[in-house]
């Protein structure tokens, strides 16, 4: 009787607990990225249940593995069918300029002036999540920058000329146009066979991105114009938000701040290692080295950029923005880099 009482006062004691724990659904971005296997697949995983004692255990899943294109992520979240969802801003938010504001295409072209941009610029990315998405943010990081892999050798940004170059995000197929490009729409997935069938010249993606899926068996040319950073928000669906208590909602931002600067931090390895990788200039501590050629932006082509940005990326944007939207980037991203966006 007296093993019969302590085994029901243990499983009441586990009922209890179980009932305490929250389990999160959360959705992050390609398997096949470093950020993942490294950073994200154990955050989630382990280290938010041991970070808030049990309190919150996650139930994590990858646009790989659902095969989700990333377009979807926003949409997605807003409905509640993730409860937390790394949501990458150039495949997003083409019907959200205030969040697009962020990834510009060619606005910034290093990470000391981005980390600056994006903590400025935070108060926006919140107000728009919430009252457009139903969104509540969380964080927000970059991936390594995205640059141009090209089958056939790309000198300057002149060569840019008749090419069809695959990207993604309205301001970065806005670039390649006035550079004379053509803008070609792929998936991340699709881009390797794509370049191999013709379909596109070039493909705009990370540093390592190109490096893990592949790009360098199928292109010789790495051309170093930043046209973005891959930013991804972290945001939690608020419905699901608001049905957290006060400490598992502070449990939950306290653990995702944690994983937002290793992300930080991590990219600033990344971003130097992808070219290593591509191009073998330097340690690969990824694998095997390609042997793509770099090419750097001249000052011929920076002055280039400069003027895109101001005779079409800008004005492109802002007309998809409102005067609140354009007046608060110029006040932040802008001022930030020199820049500024009018109707």
């Amino acid at each position: 009787m007296k093993k019969l009482l302590i085994g029901a006062a243990l499983a009441a004691s586990l009922a209890t607990a179980a009932s305490a724990q929250t389990r999160v659904s959360v959705v992050a971005p390609w398997s096949s990225l470093n950020a993942f296997g490294l950073i994200e697949q154990p955050f989630w995983t382990e280290e938010l249940g041991d970070q808030t004692g049990g309190a919150l255990e996650a139930k994590l899943s990858n646009y790989s593995e659902l095969g989700l294109s990333g377009e979807e992520i926003l949409r997605l979240a807003s409905m509640g069918v993730f409860d937390v969802a790394h949501i990458v801003v150039g495949y997003s938010v083409s019907d959200d300029p205030v969040i697009e504001g962020i990834e510009l295409a060619g606005v910034i072209q290093d990470l000391p002036t981005l980390r600056e941009a994006v903590d400025a610029y935070r108060p926006m990315l919140e107000a728009s999540l919430v009252e457009n998405h139903g969104l509540v943010y969380l964080g927000i990081y970059p991936n390594p920058s995205q640059v141009m892999y090209c089958r056939e050798p790309v000198e300057s940004m002149s060569d840019f000329d008749g090419l069809k170059i695959r990207y993604y995000g309205a301001s970065m197929n806005d670039f390649i146009e006035a550079a004379g490009g053509t803008g070609v729409g792929v998936p991340l997935a699709e881009v390797v066979p794509s370049l191999q069938r013709g379909v596109v010249d070039c493909a705009f993606t990370g540093t390592l991105t190109g490096y893990s899926f592949k790009f360098p068996e199928v292109t010789s040319s790495l051309y170093g114009l930043r046209l973005g950073w891959g930013l991804t928000l972290i945001a939690a669906n608020k419905g699901f938000w608001d049905g957290l208590s006060e400490d598992e909602q502070s449990a939950l931002s306290d653990s995702v701040a944690g994983l937002e600067a290793k992300l930080w931090k991590q990219v600033e390895v990344d971003d130097a290692a992808g070219i290593a990788c591509d191009t073998g200039n330097g340690e690969c501590p990824y694998g095997e080295a390609a042997d793509m050629t770099f090419v750097p932006v001249s000052d011929e082509d920076d002055a280039a950029r400069k003027r895109i940005l101001e005779e079409a990326i800008l004005p492109q944007w802002a007309a998809r923005c409102s005067q609140d939207c354009i007046d608060g980037w110029n006040e932040t991203v802008g001022a930030i880099t020199g820049l500024a966006a009018a109707k």
